[in-house]
């Protein structure tokens, strides 16, 4: 019979052995000697975990993450959420803005004369990559296997252990799909676990429903990989004022949810001379922002859920398309029902 001595004697991180077995309280003494994880931006992202920063089209993602960026190469908090790390070096993944967009959020512009001018000053510690569009051969290797490696490559050389990739549209090109993705998040993790990276992921939802509260299901891609990831936050936008945003977190793993639907971070964006910002106004309640119903909306609602009763859907499928209750649904099918 084989022992755990055997296995716990055998099989570490550089054996080669790809399942790694001891017991509990083997495991528990290794962990002892590794320092807490700190945190990078709040309870939102810690160290040594791979997030995701997600939300719609041109609500400030990018800029968010350069604003978290600048906090942490300056070793300065953001939004009062409290950043532990001393000042460090962070590797900017900027896969979708040209160093001229780039510039523009972060200067002023005479339109005059034309110029940009007073350019935000960046740490030194803060390092951008952009695609070198010259710099990869089709005829050799996929693109997406090649720029995984790039990445790891020029993070390993850069000496950074925190990454931001933006985005995962530009890494993956279908990334609507599982198997796309999965693969490629599992391969991220273990990149996490080999070089101790903090990994933050910018990715795009796809059109959501604007009544409901933002969560899982609402992610790029297949709601399944959020289980592969450590923690994941959210972008939304008041229906109130577009200029308005909030900050919700989705999941976490280290801490305690402590911005739900019932205490997200509200924010408006804006640009205080030559830095392009999100600026924390107050706490509120998520239903605050999101769209009410009114008489023409709630008809049309309806009608969807009859047709989607139809279809054969179940009345908590029907709730979840919808945004609504399921006790909402049943109400509005049975009144349908009675009107025929």
């Amino acid at each position: 019979m084989t022992s755990i001595n055997h296995y716990t004697k055998s099989n570490d991180s550089r054996s080669g052995e790809f399942l790694i077995i001891k017991s509990a309280n083997e495991w528990m003494d290794e962990a002892k000697s590794k320092p807490i994880p700190k945190k990078i931006f709040g309870p939102f992202w810690y160290e040594e975990e791979l997030c995701i920063l997600f939300a719609d089209t041109n609500q400030g993602k990018s800029l968010l993450a350069v604003q978290i960026i600048d906090s942490v190469s300056k070793g300065v908090p953001t939004l009062g959420l409290e950043m532990e790390l001393k000042a460090s070096k962070v590797i900017y993944f900027d896969l979708e803005l040209t160093a001229k967009q780039f510039e523009m959020r972060y200067a002023q512009y005479d339109k005059e004369r034309d110029i940009l001018f007073d350019h935000f000053e960046f740490s030194d510690l803060f390092l951008r990559a952009e695609i070198n569009p010259y710099g990869f051969d089709e005829a050799f290797e996929e693109y997406e296997s090649f720029l995984f490696k790039e990445i790891e490559v020029q993070a390993s050389k850069s000496g950074a252990k925190i990454l931001v990739i933006d985005n995962l549209s530009c890494v993956i090109s279908d990334n609507e799909k599982a198997r796309n993705t999965t693969p490629f998040l599992i391969r991220l993790n273990n990149l996490k676990k080999i070089h101790g990276w903090s990994i933050l992921l910018i990715a795009h939802t796809p059109k959501r429903n604007l009544f409901a509260p933002i969560n899982r299901n609402d992610i790029q891609g297949s709601k399944s990989f959020i289980n592969l990831i450590d923690s994941c936050f959210a972008v939304g936008e008041s229906q109130k004022d577009p200029s308005i945003k909030y900050l919700k977190q989705i999941k976490v793993r280290y801490g305690a949810f402590k911005y739900p639907s019932e205490n997200v971070l509200v924010c408006k964006i804006g640009k205080d001379s030559n830095f392009s910002s999100f600026r924390f106004i107050q706490f509120g309640k998520e239903s605050d922002h999101l769209k009410q119903l009114n008489p023409v909306d709630k008809s049309q609602m309806k009608t969807k859920a009859l047709d989607l009763k139809n279809e054969g859907h179940t009345n908590v499928k029907i709730a979840q398309e919808l945004g609504v209750s399921e006790g909402a649904v049943r109400k509005w099918l049975k009144q349908l029902e009675l009107d025929e």
